[in-house]
């Protein structure tokens, strides 16, 4: 649900209140020449009926809206993690990249975790482990072993 939905349904309650405060002005306006008591007490009775329905509208619609903050909460907070795994395997390609591009010479210069992790990820993958299999067995990101199998592939392919 948009942001734009939200803000109709509060204008629609909004409105629906407005509505039910005018009728109860009419109303009032309307019982007060009548004095008979039996009169005012329909009228009563009939305002009240729709003061409880208006009540439980307005109860089911703030359910909804509460309902709707909460998921849209829960998204963005899903998204908040997605972006920064993608910054995280970003760094990591990037980092990657690097190391390809320096060559064999500045093999010294990289860090030892990347490159001992991504010889690990090809020697998985020669054994013929899956991408799952593999970044559960390494308890990496299945994006970080795909990264590194399609570097691999283009490093390969230019040679």
């Amino acid at each position: 649900m948009s942001f734009i939905d939200l803000k109709f349904l509060i204008l629609a309650q909004i409105g629906i209140d407005f509505a039910i405060v005018i009728f109860f002005v009419l109303l009032i306006r309307k019982l007060r020449p009548i004095n008979s008591a039996k009169s005012l007490h329909k009228g009563t009775k009939m305002f009240e009926s729709l003061l409880v329905d208006a009540d439980k509208i307005s109860g089911q619609l703030r359910e909804e809206l509460e309902e709707k903050h909460q998921l849209i909460n829960g998204l963005n907070e899903k998204l908040d993690k997605r972006v920064m795994s993608l910054n995280v395997l970003l760094n990591r390609a990037d980092a990657l990249l690097s190391s390809y591009d320096r060559g064999p010479a500045d093999a010294n210069d990289n860090p030892v975790s990347l490159k001992s992790q991504e010889k690990e990820i090809l020697r998985l993958a020669k054994k013929g482990l899956d991408l799952e299999k593999i970044a559960q067995v390494l308890t990496i990101p299945k994006g970080e072993v795909k990264l590194v199998l399609d570097l691999n592939k283009k490093r390969t392919d230019r040679k």
